[in-house]
């Protein structure tokens, strides 16, 4: 079951608050990056041959300093290097039977508690890299191989490049050893 990044990054901002620790925009960025890449590893591991992804609204994309899911990187960016104090929201459209807009809501978009796969992958996400700044995880995110790297440089540094989620699934399998 695939999630909105704005989901995932609100279970880890959780996970945070109840651990008493800050998360910046940077490090929201690689946490949900590498737990879609695990996802994405152990759904092809168990269910060959592609996995499924983790943040199915969007596509991470090769940035300058790493991996990026612009939704995440708008929503939050006015917070800058200071820690997110807040949840992801998103805007809901309700429309009446005639498929006419008659109202708009916002929601704070979750990972189904009942995902018990994808909130124990998330849980060992956070256990694991939970104590990394944002720029130790960019170090991680940007060493030579990783799929940013390869686009990166395939790109030539031309910005917003789509990171395929192929590339990353092979990746993060290599890391599981699960190829």
């Amino acid at each position: 079951m695939g999630y909105s990044a704005f989901a995932v990054a609100n279970y880890f901002l959780d996970l945070a608050k109840k651990d008493g620790v800050e998360i910046t925009p940077l490090m929201i960025q690689k946490l949900v990056y590498i737990a879609h890449g695990y996802y994405l590893a152990f759904t092809a591991r168990d269910n060959p041959p592609n996995g499924r992804p983790l943040v199915n609204d969007e596509f991470a994309e090769a940035w300058q300093y790493g991996p990026v899911f612009p939704s995440l990187y708008h929503h939050f960016k006015h917070f800058g290097r200071d820690p997110i104090t807040v949840f992801a929201e998103d805007i809901e459209f309700l429309y009446d039977d005639g498929s006419r807009k008659l109202d708009t809501k916002v929601t704070t978009p979750k990972i189904d508690q009942d995902d018990e796969f994808s909130c124990a992958l998330l849980n060992k996400i956070w256990e694991v890299y939970g104590e990394y700044t944002g720029l130790q995880l960019s170090d991680i995110t940007h060493r030579e191989g990783t799929p940013w790297a390869k686009t990166w440089k395939r790109r030539e540094g031309f910005r917003n490049a789509h990171i395929p989620n192929k590339a990353i699934r092979e990746y993060y399998l290599n890391r599981i050893g699960g190829q």
